[in-house]
């Protein structure tokens, strides 16, 4: 193996371990709130801070992650987040108090949103063109591997060495993702000079951080009425304010030159509906099965697994496909399909065999895999040399962003006591947003060639 093919490998690899931390840590951790609460002598409500901390935090710092991996080197920007986040987890697993548990998610979710786009814009930017979509399917693969292991293992771990040891279990990925990090080129300087757009910084964080709470903490019990919308006034002023300095600043935070790139903007629109679609069967059927159907959880499990194995084959499979055609026709034709597996639940019902929902699901599955890699490879396409870090930050926030609408709205239609027809509803909503990623996907450029770059690809 030449050393060139070995620097691919080390790049892919780390992107993976670092890709895997946060699905990981998101899925593994629900099934052990109660023990966590019950064993620290907390309240419900604080079960809603750990999971809502650290998706605000996820979504408020991948931008600027990748940003600052931009101008001061990926590699160091890597190790320094690795290394956070093994400290965030220990803090955790010590924590004597709810809050420090609190504190402990939220450090690490900003840890691993400073890895995550660096470990994608190494791909960008050490692969060539031709191998980006089975790269990003692999790296699909990795994440969905992880987010479907998170709740047995959480279980298994939480019941035989209790909750604690869950935060030890990250050392799995931990250790072999600093080693890889740790053997990457050191590279050249950063291109970037000048000061850092600080107030730029400031602005972002306060409007991702300020969005992602709208979103979220009118579902928190005890929060007073006047605080969400209060949050989006805030919203709204620092988003304005960041717009009209981005379009000033010499070298801005962020470039919103990305949104205005052939692709870049369809391709974020592509992943923020399609996992909005995702997330809300993957929270909504087991709702339903457990409530209404009174299925017991190991086979909603294996439901949810075909899905989950679906994607799992389909994703390297959508990103060797985007490869040979082009980004467009994949990226159409597993949105397309993604519909197609949405379409039943329309007329969900709780009397429905096994089987049915697992053949929608399946299906389901597939168009969301083969679609994945396509469109991230779209996306990181629009990227300038140098760019590949925010260009990287912005996708994962719209991937998360979709996450976080979906779990939210489904939240908003059910209500406390849902029934059959509630499901109905925001299923119909689902099938609707599906169709919103097929005219996403449609946007995304014919063309696949790319001109070269001329850049060393180096990981600085």
């Amino acid at each position: 193996m030449t050393s060139e093919r070995r620097r691919e490998r080390s790049a892919l690899l780390t992107a993976v371990f670092t890709g895997v931390l946060a699905p990981l840590n998101s899925t593994m951790i629900v099934v052990a709130l109660p023990d966590m609460l019950a064993d620290l002598d907390a309240p419900l409500l604080w079960g809603s801070w750990i999971i809502v901390s650290y998706l605000v935090a996820m979504a408020a710092v991948l931008p600027l992650g990748g940003s600052l991996g931009d101008r001061y080197g990926r590699r160091r920007m890597l190790l320094l987040a690795l290394m956070g986040f093994t400290l965030a987890s220990l803090l955790a697993a010590l924590s004597w108090r709810i809050e420090v548990l609190v504190l402990a998610r939220t450090l690490q979710a900003i840890t691993v949103a400073s890895a995550i786009p660096n470990g994608v814009a190494l791909i960008r930017a050490l692969l060539p063109e031709e191998r980006h979509g089975r790269a990003f399917g692999l790296l699909g693969a990795g994440i969905g591997v992880a987010a479907a292991l998170g709740p047995p293992l959480g279980g298994l771990i939480s019941d035989v060495l209790g909750w604690r040891w869950l935060f030890g279990a990250n050392l799995l990925v931990l250790v072999p993702g600093l080693l890889l990090a740790a053997g990457l080129p050191r590279g050249a300087r950063a291109r970037e000079s000048g000061r850092f757009d600080s107030l730029g910084a400031a602005l972002l964080l306060v409007t991702l951080v300020g969005a992602a709470l709208s979103a979220t903490v009118w579902r928190i019990p005890a929060v007073p009425a006047f605080v969400p919308p209060t949050l989006v006034a805030v919203t709204l002023a620092a988003g304005s304010a960041f717009v009209r300095h981005a379009r000033t600043a010499a070298a801005p935070v962020l470039q919103l030159a990305l949104l205005r790139r052939p692709g870049f903007l369809a391709a974020g629109m592509t992943v923020a509906t399609s996992n909005l679609v995702m997330y809300t069967v993957f929270v909504a059927l087991p709702l339903l099965l457990v409530q209404l159907a009174r299925w017991d959880t190991r086979d909603v499990g294996w439901a949810i697994g075909g899905m989950s194995l679906a994607m799992l084959v389909c994703g390297p499979l959508g990103g060797a496909l985007s490869d040979r055609l082009g980004r467009r026709l994949p990226a159409l034709v597993g949105t397309l399909v993604a519909l197609l597996g949405t379409l039943p639940f329309v007329f969900v019902s709780p009397a429905w065999p096994w089987g049915a929902f697992l053949a929608a699901l399946v299906v389901l599955g597939v168009g969301i895999g083969l679609a994945s890699a396509p469109v991230q490879a779209a996306a990181m396409r629009a990227a300038h040399p140098g760019e590949e870090g925010q260009a990287a930050g912005l996708f994962a926030t719209m991937r998360y962003a979709g996450s976080i609408v979906g779990t939210i709205g489904l939240a908003a239609v059910l209500g406390d006591a849902a029934e059959a027809p509630d499901y109905r509803l925001a299923f119909t909503l689902v099938v609707g947003v599906a169709l919103l990623a097929v005219v996403s996907a449609w946007r995304l450029p014919r063309d696949a060639r790319r001109e070269p770059r001329g850049d060393t690809g180096v990981s600085r």
